[in-house]
């Protein structure tokens, strides 16, 4: 029943150190949502189809500067999708291009809000051009990362109408078998064949709003046009943009193309429209997770801190962070602890008949074992760094790698009865190069740093064979198979930490000099060419320690003088043994 409940401990605390809440999202994630957006922008005909999902919420609430405000998935999917479907379908020239491709030329991300500004390249097919149109828009996501609400102004979109329309009248005029040179006559009339040729075609029933196609085009032909800017307003202009979207849903959108204007073509109050904040989901990045309820009863001066507190950015040396996964995992490595005790203690005779010291140090093997095979396993995955192939899954294995290291080699610290400095001294010069690895990388922001990290980590993750050999010696196995483990361990250990120091110092003459200039990066050189000579130290001493217990081993077995892993009195091979590297 223990067990259960230990194991079932460490399985939750697993989960929950390698499966982050979905609440939380990284500013990547934004950056796909608004590339997935923009995708969808310039290829409409894919969200009106069906064919990929939409990017707005059900209930997104959206403002273009130069039309008006829209309300739900189905109105703003119609608008922000459909009007360029329709106008791209068309056979005669449209005075709404279609997007056909972008450029973000800025972008700022504090989750959950985006400011983004995207320069769309818009086609007019039947003069074979096309002409950029920069958007700049604000942006709030959902927890599901669909947009739920947005601000969208069309820049320089009054200057980007006067400078395409006297392009596009000649060939207007050439579909209409017009001589009229004169611009504004000729979009007059443009917007009235098409406003009129879709009413007649969809506005029927009882969604009629001229009594007639010669009684539409009165209307249309005697209406102000409009400025370029008054895409919301009571006039023409309004009206050709409403018109795509009358074949979708004519009971909602005939009226936005007739006489009346509906509720979109109407007479609006500048003072009001720019006061007013239609949007359902606040647009200030620094206290989007706090409502009205949250902040009653808080004094204003309090209100001040929580934007502060909401605004902290966290480095890897921000005081006062503990991340939750660290204290998961510590609370994970005591539970391990706790699990193998228990095993060994039912199973395991020479277990029981240890020291405490050495029952301690027996179970460390164990976790060892475990812990650096999984470290090893995120650190091959993650070797794709060390070729210049950096992607974020790559570094969060990396850095999971990394604290799964630091974290075991705290808890050895702390866990065994007593460690001889050797070993400790391996122990802080791995710690204290991760913390200086991770805390430069976040500081410097060199990408270099993660191969670095990737080499130092490998001489942490390759000694299982060490720990195999000492924990069989310890648990009194066969001692033939126990001295040619520890003589294999040895060797490898010995080869494999030489070849990584070699590849760590050549790896960071390749890629790290070239930083110098700076003060820095001079001592951050330093410190890694110190740490290196110094662990190398420790692990030269460690292969030589195993390679001695071996010959040990093998001087008993000559002998036929059974090793004792229990021996009531240390000899000097068993001093040796608590030396060794790993022990």
């Amino acid at each position: 029943m223990v067990l259960g409940a230990l194991a079932l401990t460490a399985f939750i605390a697993v989960f929950q150190l390698l499966a982050p809440a979905s609440a939380f999202r990284q500013p990547y994630e934004y950056l796909e949502a608004i590339q997935t957006f923009a995708v969808a922008f310039t290829n409409p005909s894919s969200v009106i189809n069906g064919s990929i999902s939409s990017p707005l919420a059900e209930n997104v609430v959206g403002r273009i500067d130069v039309t008006t405000t829209f309300v739900g998935q189905e109105l703003n999917t119609e608008y922000l999708f459909g009007l360029f479907v329709e106008g791209a379908s068309e056979n005669s020239t449209q005075l709404i291009g279609s997007p056909s491709s972008y450029t973000t030329q800025s972008l700022v991300v504090e989750p959950p809000i985006v400011a983004v500004s995207l320069v769309n390249n818009l086609i007019y097919p039947t003069i074979n051009s096309s002409f950029p149109l920069q958007i700049d828009l604000f942006i709030a996501f959902d927890d599901d990362m669909r947009i739920i609400s947005y601000d969208a102004i069309l820049r320089r979109w009054s200057e980007f109408f006067t400078y395409v329309v006297p392009l596009l009248a000649p060939q207007i005029a050439k579909e209409l078998n017009s001589t009229t040179t004169n611009t504004t006559e000729l979009i007059t009339m443009k917007t009235a064949i098409d406003v009129c040729g879709m009413s007649t075609e969809y506005c029927t029933g009882d969604n009629q709003v001229y009594d007639s196609n010669d009684a539409c085009m009165e209307f249309m032909t005697q209406i102000a046009f409009g400025n370029p800017w008054e895409g919301g307003m009571d006039n023409g202009w309004c009206r050709y943009i409403h018109k795509n979207m009358v074949k979708y849903r004519p009971e909602v959108h005939c009226p936005h193309i007739g006489p009346t204007g509906g509720d979109m073509c109407i007479a609006r109050d500048y003072v009001q429209l720019t006061e007013d904040m239609p949007f359902n989901s606040t647009l200030l990045s620094y206290n989007a997770s706090y409502n009205a309820l949250d902040l009653k009863n808080v004094p204003d001066r309090n209100q001040n801190e929580l934007v502060a507190i909401e605004t902290e950015i966290v480095y890897m040396t921000t005081v006062a962070f503990y991340s939750v996964s660290c204290v998961l995992y510590m609370l994970l490595l005591y539970v391990m602890a706790k699990v193998i005790e228990i095993s060994f203690g039912r199973f395991s005779l020479s277990y029981r008949s240890m020291s405490i010291t050495n029952q301690r140090n027996s179970v460390t093997y164990v976790m060892d074992i475990l812990l650096t095979g999984g470290a090893l396993i995120f650190q091959l995955i993650s070797s794709p760094v060390l070729n210049n192939r950096y992607t974020f899954a790559a570094s969060g294995m990396l850095k999971l790698a990394a604290l799964i290291i630091s974290g075991l080699y705290i808890f050895e610290l702390t866990y065994r009865i007593t460690m001889r400095w050797p070993l400790m001294s391996h122990h802080f010069c791995t710690i204290f190069a991760i913390v200086l690895l991770l805390s430069v990388l976040s500081y410097t922001r060199h990408p270099a740093l993660m191969g670095v990290g990737e080499i130092w980590l490998f001489q942490a993750t390759t000694e299982q064979s060490v720990f195999v050999g000492l924990l069989m010696y310890r648990l009194d196995c066969s001692p033939k198979m126990t001295r040619d483990i520890l003589y294999f361990a040895a060797v490898q250990s010995f080869i494999f930490k030489l070849g990584f120091a070699a590849y760590l110092l050549g790896f960071w003459a390749q890629h790290l000099v070239q930083f110098h200039s700076s003060s820095d990066d001079v001592a951050l050189s330093v410190l890694l060419v110190i740490l290196t000579v110094l662990l190398m130290s420790t692990q030269v001493y460690g292969a030589k320690a195993v390679w001695g217990l071996a010959k040990k081993i093998d001087r008993d077995m000559n002998s036929c003088v059974p090793p004792s892993p229990v021996e009531s009195s240390k000899s000097r091979s068993t001093l040796v043994l608590e030396e060794l590297h790993k022990v």
